[in-house]
């Protein structure tokens, strides 16, 4: 049987790709791969969801880097020094306390003996929404010496594992068997191979009102409106949503229908954008921002986002890092393009957060084969509505739209 990528070039792998590498079980126990029933086949335009297994660990003295030498699980989560089995709350539902971390073994298993020596490799970051109710989540692929990633010549055994490192950090969360948290893009040859850059191609995909002249986002302080779900205005001028201390209720990191999602206002403070256009960053407390650029992506590039330093003037900045092809296209709304959301978090100091100031940069990946874009029909009701691609300040999904509160 010849290899599957013969005919590929270097690049982030299409949907298509990642299918056939599932077929012939280089990735192994994707549940639903080829499935073309709505809402259900877990690969997206250029990334493939990772799903938690029901086994569970809670960290005892904290998060342990992962090392190359020795398998994770033998050496870490079977020696009761460093972690404990984490017990489910009810069938298939876990509580996941905040300032706490947790690792879960998840479903999805690489073929290492296929992979070794090949030409692929992988990325990984936190879903979106998992980002945005400050929880931590870092990939650990087995014998991997870092987090978020693999590479191939690394690989040896049939079955690598696979491993989500959570902690929960502003609220209490809790987590289900089988939903992704993370989300793992493949990578045709290395990634820097396939990188695109220059002011050209910044200037065609990023959207501002002043000229773009590279590849880096700044947040913008200038005040949104945020809307109810029948679309009247809820508060017209937030520059910031900051989370609340005083919340112990955890939040379900699955989806449920809106009435079953919890409503924003008992976990999240709106704050008004000002006339100097600043935001004072409180030590220890998360805000949720947006970028001033809108990104609009062609078929054949995805995007990595990340901090351009992770500790800027004493706050941590993140960004759930990949961005899709098609993302920012054909909006309903008829905007061109759709901003980015950073998740910023306070430390030791009170930090001033000025209108404009660069967060974050991006990394532009040609795809190894143009993605094919969706029809109307091939989306449901309920996932248009949570269409990231649409938004402007946003939470997470996990929550209700907006309404007056108390």
């Amino acid at each position: 049987m010849s290899e599957p990528w013969k005919d590929w070039i270097p690049g982030v792998l299409s949907k298509e790709q990642v299918q056939k590498l599932c077929k012939e079980k280089y990735i192994t126990n994707v549940k639903n791969w080829n499935s073309k029933k709505k809402g259900e086949n877990p690969i997206d335009h250029s990334s493939i969801d990772l799903t938690l297994s029901k086994e569970g660990y809670e960290m005892v003295n904290g998060s342990i880097k992962p090392t190359k030498q020795d398998a994770y699980k033998r050496t870490i989560l079977d020696n009761r020094d460093y972690a404990k089995v984490h017990d489910e709350e009810s069938d298939g539902i876990f509580f996941l306390e905040k300032i706490h971390t947790y690792v879960f073994a998840l479903n999805e298993k690489l073929d290492g003996r296929k992979l070794k020596n090949s030409p692929i490799c992988g990325r990984a970051t936190a879903k979106s929404s998992i980002g945005r109710v400050d929880v931590l989540c870092r990939l650990i692929v087995d014998k991997m010496d870092h987090y978020e990633y693999f590479d191939p010549d690394k690989l040896h055994e049939k079955h690598v594992e696979m491993f989500l490192e959570i902690t929960p950090i502003t609220f209490n969360v809790r987590v289900k068997v089988g939903e992704p948290l993370s989300q793992l893009r493949l990578f045709y040859y290395h990634p820097d191979i396939s990188r695109m850059k220059g002011k050209e191609l910044y200037r065609c995909l990023l959207r501002r009102q002043e000229s773009v002249e590279d590849e880096t986002l700044s947040v913008d302080l200038s005040g949104t409106e945020v809307f109810k779900k029948d679309k009247s205005v809820y508060r017209a001028n937030i520059a910031a949503f900051k989370g609340k201390e005083d919340q112990d209720e955890p939040i379900d990191l699955w989806k449920h229908e809106e009435t079953g999602r919890p409503d924003p206002n008992d976990y999240w403070e709106c704050i008004e954008a000002n006339n100097k256009k600043r935001l004072l960053v409180e030590k220890d407390r998360f805000y949720i921002l947006k970028s001033k650029e809108r990104l609009c992506l062609p078929e054949g590039i995805a995007v990595y986002c990340r901090a351009i330093d992770e500790a800027i003037g004493e706050m941590r900045i993140h960004y759930a890092g990949f961005a899709h092809p098609f993302f920012g296209k054909d909006r309903k709304d008829k905007k061109e393009g759709t901003p980015l959301i950073f998740e910023v978090r306070g430390h030791n100091i009170n930090v001033n957060l000025v209108d404009d100031e660069r967060l974050a940069r991006l990394a532009f990946y040609r795809m190894s084969k143009d993605c094919k874009k969706p029809e109307p029909e091939d989306y449901e009701e309920d996932e248009k509505k949570d269409d990231y691609n649409e938004q402007e300040l946003r939470l997470s999904k996990f929550f209700r739209d907006w309404g007056d509160g108390d």
